[in-house]
């Protein structure tokens, strides 16, 4: 009952504040391992910008766009509609928090698709035929916005909220919110946040050496998704793990005990699985993969977070697995 109880005072919180002001933290470098690539000679990875995007290349998503630079990666940005044409000019593609017009300034529901039919098919066409995808989805309204395209990778998307247990500051500057961990290892992470989620066995999180091997994962809030037989878990979320539906983004003056709240423990806020000769990763948060500061006090959210030690590599080796540098 206390988990249903902070997750629901969670998801007032952070309906209320979701838009606040949300900056990229452009200080932001990780100092991990040699480069993947020389700079500028690796894949071509596009970030999406043409579906009303909540983070784009030169706005919220800088710091994951740097991180990919860094590793030696050539990013771009990918405005306007998916075709065939457009899509081949990419090796990976990173559509994050894409939201359909109509909730570009309204979060309220129904939250219509961000992607037209034509669209779909075009992404769908592209992964089987050897490109890779990474779809980075958020709390509501972006499973909405993304859902159809979601179960047809086989991700079916709860448009809501993931909440689990609210927790005070670590140390100094650590996150004032909600978050959810995923680890291996226990400790003072554990303590701070709660019953942890579960890190799956994948490439992704064994990487390519010792180095690269991750044991925890943060996130910020954002989805959970049920995953299809063909979805190679990454981020299990927890037993005592809830989804909330944002009752008040309809009408204001709901009561928190009248939010509709479901059992998600055991869904996913990650997964990845191959489609004919291509693959994607579906993400169920997007503050996990860039750098931001957050509200007045300019609180850290993201892989400059302290509780997010290790997000900036497990970003980077989504990357790479997408890219074909870390074998199945």
């Amino acid at each position: 009952m206390r988990a249903l109880t902070t997750a629901v005072a969670l998801l007032a919180l952070m309906s209320a504040s979701a838009r606040a002001q949300q900056v990229a933290d452009s200080a932001f470098h990780y100092a991990g391992p040699e480069a993947a690539y020389d700079a500028g000679t690796g894949p071509r990875v596009c970030i999406d910008s043409g579906h009303h995007n909540f983070h784009t290349i030169d706005g919220r998503y800088l710091a994951f766009a740097t991180l990919l630079a860094d590793d030696g990666y050539r990013v771009s940005d990918q405005p306007g509609a998916f075709t065939a044409e457009s899509l081949s000019e990419c090796d990976v593609l990173v559509i994050s928090n894409a939201i359909g017009a109509a909730n570009a300034e309204d979060w309220s529901y129904p939250h219509p698709p961000a992607f037209s039919g034509d669209e779909i098919t075009a992404l769908l066409s592209w992964v089987r035929g050897g490109g890779s995808l990474l779809l980075i989805v958020d709390h509501a309204p972006m499973p909405g916005a993304s859902g159809d395209l979601g179960v047809l990778l086989g991700a079916d998307m709860l448009d809501a909220y993931v909440g689990t247990k609210v927790f005070g500051k670590v140390d100094e500057g650590a996150l004032e919110q909600g978050a959810a961990l995923y680890e291996i290892s226990a400790g003072e992470l554990h303590e701070a946040i709660g019953e942890p989620g579960a890190l799956a066995d994948h490439p992704i999180l064994r990487g390519r050496n010792s180095q690269e091997t991750i044991n925890t994962v943060t996130t910020f809030t954002g989805h959970a998704f049920h995953p299809s037989r063909d979805v190679q878990p990454l981020l299990v979320l927890s037993s005592d793990a809830v989804g909330v539906a944002p009752l008040t983004m309809n009408l204001p003056d709901a009561a928190r005990e009248e939010m509709p709240v479901f059992p998600i423990g055991g869904w996913l806020q990650g997964g990845a699985l191959s489609m004919g000769e291509g693959r994607a990763v579906v993400l169920g948060e997007a503050a996990m993969c860039t750098a931001q500061l957050a509200g007045p006090q300019r609180v850290p959210m993201g892989m400059n977070n302290p509780l997010a030690p290790q997000n900036a590599q497990f970003c980077l080796n989504v990357v790479h697995w997408l890219s074909g540098l870390l074998d199945d």
